[in-house]
């Protein structure tokens, strides 16, 4: 059986065919009026279309969804630092309310720049199912201990280790839920893009078939796109 995408992958590649072939009968026009002399003063004619719409009728033979793929740690570990040194920090601050704390937050953010908060696959794992309390619990560790390591002075300003431990698990909660929804999205893009749809468009099957079982689709497919795929493609050659 076909896939969707395998029948609409021809039909595009049918419609950029077509769009080459009417070209080189432009071009051979072109030739030709130039060896005329009554046709030399007059415009080549050439054909042109804005776009096309072709409606599919098809029947689902089967669908396959496949199951989601593994997190790419790298990936999520880099995007929860920038996360927390950024976002997380930043709203600290504002809710401190205090401009001179802007110093020491910078220097934590420095910290935690230079050595990012190290976390395990099975903690982002958990974090992608919607358990974020690992997650967390590690980050706001992490975060205090770099606290512990600023200057006196600077540890004073920021508050009492309770305090700023109060505040850490509220903001990094709220980023943790971001990163989840995040993960979640990516997980389901990558599901629908290795999700495979078989179809049957033979007319003799559509006509066997009732009514109600058979699908419709309107496939409109702008020239303008085609013109860019043919000159993408002609670049990578």
């Amino acid at each position: 059986m076909p896939l969707l995408g395998q029948v609409l992958g021809a039909f595009l590649a049918d419609v950029i065919r077509a769009r080459l072939a009417a070209d080189e009968l432009t071009a051979e026009a072109v030739d030709a009026y130039r060896a005329d002399p009554v046709l030399a003063s007059l415009s080549v004619p050439r054909v042109t279309v804005s776009d096309m719409t072709v409606r599919l009728r098809f029947l689902v033979s089967g669908f396959a969804v496949p199951e989601p793929g593994a997190i790419d740690i790298a990936r999520a570990t880099e995007e929860w630092n920038v996360g927390v040194w950024d976002r997380v920090l930043t709203r600290l601050l504002r809710a401190r309310g205090d401009d001179a704390l802007r110093e020491d937050v910078e220097l934590l953010r420095e910290s935690l720049r230079s050595e990012p908060i190290i976390v395990g696959a099975d903690v982002l794992q958990a974090a992608a199912g919607g358990d974020t309390d690992p997650l967390v619990g590690l980050t706001v560790s992490a975060v205090l201990e770099r606290v512990r390591a600023l200057p006196p002075a600077a540890r004073r300003r920021l508050g009492t280790l309770a305090q700023l431990r109060e505040d850490l698990q509220r903001e990094v909660t709220r980023e943790a839920h971001v990163l989840t929804d995040r993960l979640g999205q990516r997980q389901a893009a990558e599901q629908v893009l290795r999700s495979r749809l078989e179809i049957e468009v033979e007319a003799d099957k559509l006509q066997e078939s009732r009514v109600e079982s058979i699908q419709e689709l309107d496939v409109t497919v702008t020239l303008a796109d085609a013109e860019e795929f043919i000159a993408a493609t002609d670049r990578e050659r």
